[in-house]
């Protein structure tokens, strides 16, 4: 009788024990499962990101490309054909020297023939920077400022205290944040009441930090409002494209501020 209830007893811890056994076996096969779920879908969401960033890096691309031919054709075709029409307004030869009228004429029209020539110059320079690509970020800064400075909408200071990395940086880089620069100029014009605008560039080892500053009304909104707005989505997207962060500082009322930094090499 006590051989059969020590039987009893040994089934019993080992049918305990393959039971434990078996549960652990169950718990760590799914673990193992969940894992490996886990780290695929990892995998497929960095390669969803991976992607994204390919497109965005294409598109960037080519808007640039097309923004560069479309500036070449303005400056070329359009420029070349007022300036020709200036000529032959000048040639012309009235019926008489003294000619009021066509005096009056011929100095309207070229008054307004010169207006159009500048104002394709600069709407050739804004699409496609010829500055930007042979003499480098600060010059096509400095040459953006001066005509914003020259027309009255906003008083632009730049100081430049990293010159040494800006002399390394690729061009895509460049082209990206001469492009949010832009963009943040044109915003502070639009919307902010700003008269005074301060853009920075300092260094730090290989890391590039760019301050922007304006005295306007500051953001009257929240940053997540903000964010929705094309423009800012624009200049997320070109940092990105570039690895670079940023940080605006969030306070209505006392100007706008933005700080970006990234890897110039």
């Amino acid at each position: 009788m006590q051989g059969t209830t020590d039987n009893i007893f040994i089934f019993i811890i080992l049918g305990i024990a393959g039971t434990f056994l078996l549960v652990v076996s169950f718990i760590l096969f799914s673990i193992r499962n969940q894992n490996r779920l886990l780290k695929q879908r990892q995998q497929f969401q960095q390669s969803q990101i991976a992607h994204q960033k390919d497109l965005l890096h294409a598109i960037i691309e080519s808007q640039e490309t097309e923004r560069k031919r479309i500036g070449q054709d303005l400056h070329d075709d359009v420029g070349t054909s007022l300036s020709g029409l200036r000529l032959m307004i000048e040639m012309f030869e009235p019926a008489t020297a003294a000619d009021d009228h066509y005096k009056t004429f011929a100095a309207s029209s070229k008054s307004v023939i010169d207006k159009i020539v500048k104002d394709v110059r600069n709407i050739s320079h804004n699409l496609s920077p010829t500055t930007l690509r042979y003499y480098g970020l600060i010059a096509a800064v400095t040459e953006h400022s001066t005509i914003i400075n020259q027309s009255g909408k906003l008083e632009v200071t730049l100081v430049n205290d990293a010159d040494e990395l800006l002399q390394k940086i690729a061009l895509p880089a460049a082209t990206a944040i001469y492009r949010v620069l832009e963009e943040l100029l044109n915003n502070t014009i639009k919307h902010s009441g700003a008269s005074k605008a301060d853009i920075k560039f300092a260094m730090n080892a290989t890391l590039l930090n760019i301050e922007y500053r304006d005295n306007g009304k500051g953001l009257q909104t929240t940053n997540e409002n903000l964010m929705k707005g094309m423009g800012m989505q624009n200049i997320e997207s070109r940092l990105s494209n570039i690895g670079a962060a940023f940080l605006i500082t969030p306070y209505a009322g006392k100007g706008f501020h933005i700080t970006i930094t990234c890897h110039a090499i």
